[in-house]
């Protein structure tokens, strides 16, 4: 009896060793969770299971004699019932399921904004410029290139005169992007290449938010508007129903619009005819986009402005080849502007430069009511920005023009927030010179008529005087009588 009882302790004693580890498994566990990384959980699992393995022999007998106080008051009724233990194994599978079950607790209580670090929002564009002996036929390349990778063609631009060219716009999927960079830079002779990628992630994550606020806004006001009986009251819910339905979908198409750039990258190629060319010539354009007082050239090429302030544009462009650039102009067609609506800094010559220079021009544009230019961009706004120059080399001869276009993003926000008090007396002031402007505006349409006007109001002050004559004779004649 005494050896049975002294084997139950010692199994008593290697299952409470067990728990005491699996206890400190779980603790790792739950600090992994916590931290929201996938391996230390694989990682720290696996040493919970390693430690629940762990045999009674393992354990030396010093450590066996710590828990013999722990032991005493259960040991007749391990006597009694030595299946209840379930062995090593049964106790393993149990503080599993109760790892499992501690895991579950410790992710579920993990702040969202951990999944965020496991991926970004980008958007992906590059540029590339290639020379090739047939222009044609390095186009239909590229073009079943990108076929072949699953892509699409989005745009092309021929011009036959003088020296042949074609711009292609291609988009592909971001795990294809780097794979049709390389493809399309073989087709010719590379000239440029460019590759940016953009961090949208907080846009996307407030345009989201904002969606979900304005889905439970118009469920709350369906809610009401189903429960409600007054016709005017029904009414009044409807208007703004429709109209905070309308605000919904127009955030719905801002975030579908952002992630289609998101989900399919922007690869602009430039086949050009090659040419004996000698110096050669060469020239890098690139701009941002800045709200309110920023610095534009600290801008960025992707921007969310409000919908009310301005915006300023930096253009800059470097001559990095071996002959002077002159005639030099910078257009746009989304924003229609030209070399005279930019501000150059002093000393800085836009129309001419030389090898090495570079020349830097800066443009402010209003947005009111979500436009710019008299553009709408509450549904995203693409701003080309192109240059055209001349290269000329020392002995005075022209090269062919050089041509580059750089494409920037612009996303106005619109304001949904209710009018405070600044606004409504802002409202008032204005309401107020309207409602003086229209005095004035009166005035001025009467002045030319104010003679007749005063003739009139002779005659009729004469004509009732004379009534009241009249009138004053009669009455006195009849008094008389």
């Amino acid at each position: 009896m005494t050896a049975a009882t002294d084997h139950v302790r010692r199994q008593r004693k290697g299952a409470v060793w067990q728990f005491i580890a699996a206890a400190l498994a779980l603790t790792l566990l739950a600090a992994a969770c916590a931290g929201g990384d996938d391996d230390a959980y694989t990682s720290y699992t696996e040493e919970a299971a390693a430690a629940f393995a762990t045999s009674d022999s393992d354990m030396p007998d010093g450590e066996f004699a710590m828990a013999d106080d722990m032991e005493t008051a259960m040991a007749e009724e391990e006597m009694d019932e030595p299946s209840s233990l379930g062995g090593a194994e049964t106790v393993e599978v149990r503080l599993l399921q109760d790892s499992d079950e501690s895991g579950s607790a410790s992710l579920a209580g993990t702040p969202p904004v951990v999944l965020t670090d496991l991926g970004r929002d980008i958007i992906r564009t590059a540029w590339i410029s290639v020379e090739a002996a047939d222009v044609a036929a390095a186009a239909a390349q590229a073009t079943s290139i990108i076929q072949g990778l699953g892509g699409l063609t989005f745009g092309q631009e021929t011009y036959t005169q003088g020296r042949a060219h074609t711009t292609l716009t291609f988009k592909v999927r971001p795990e294809q992007f780097s794979v049709a960079l390389e493809r399309l830079s073989n087709v010719g002779e590379l000239v440029e290449q460019s590759v940016s990628a953009e961090d949208v992630t907080d846009i996307v994550v407030d345009l989201t938010s904002r969606i979900s606020t304005a889905e439970t806004s118009v469920e709350r006001l369906r809610d009401f508007l189903s429960r409600a009986t007054d016709v005017e009251g029904v009414a009044e819910l409807e208007r703004e129903l429709a109209q905070r339905e309308t605000n919904l979908e127009r955030l719905r198409g801002q975030l579908r619009s952002l992630r289609d750039r998101v989900d399919l990258a922007t690869i602009t190629l430039m086949i050009t005819e090659s040419v004996e060319a000698v110096p050669p010539t060469s020239v890098i354009l690139r701009s941002w986009l800045a709200s309110g007082d920023d610095d534009p050239c600290l801008g960025f090429t992707d921007l969310v402005a409000p919908s009310e302030g301005e915006v300023g544009i930096c253009i800059e462009l470097e001559n990095d080849g071996e002959t002077t650039l002159t005639e030099v102009t910078l257009s746009s067609n989304a924003l229609r502007f030209g070399n005279d609506d930019l501000t150059v800094p002093e000393g800085m010559n836009l129309e001419r430069i030389e090898p090495g220079e570079r020349a830097v021009a800066t443009l402010h544009e209003t947005v009111e009511d979500g436009r710019i230019a008299g553009r709408v961009a509450t549904r995203g706004l693409e701003v080309d920005v192109r240059l055209s120059a001349v290269p000329v080399t020392d002995s005075g001869q022209e090269g062919p023009r050089l041509a580059r276009s750089h494409t920037l993003h612009i996303l106005i926000i619109e304001d949904d927030s209710p009018p405070g008090f600044g606004d409504a007396l802002s409202g008032g002031w204005d309401a107020l010179v309207a409602v003086g402007n229209g005095v004035l505006l009166v005035i001025g349409a009467l002045l030319p008529f104010l003679p007749v006007i005063a003739i009139a109001l002779w005659v009729a002050w004469w004509w009732l005087r004379r009534r009241r004559a009249r009138r004053a004779v009669a009455s006195g004649t009849e008094h008389q009588g």
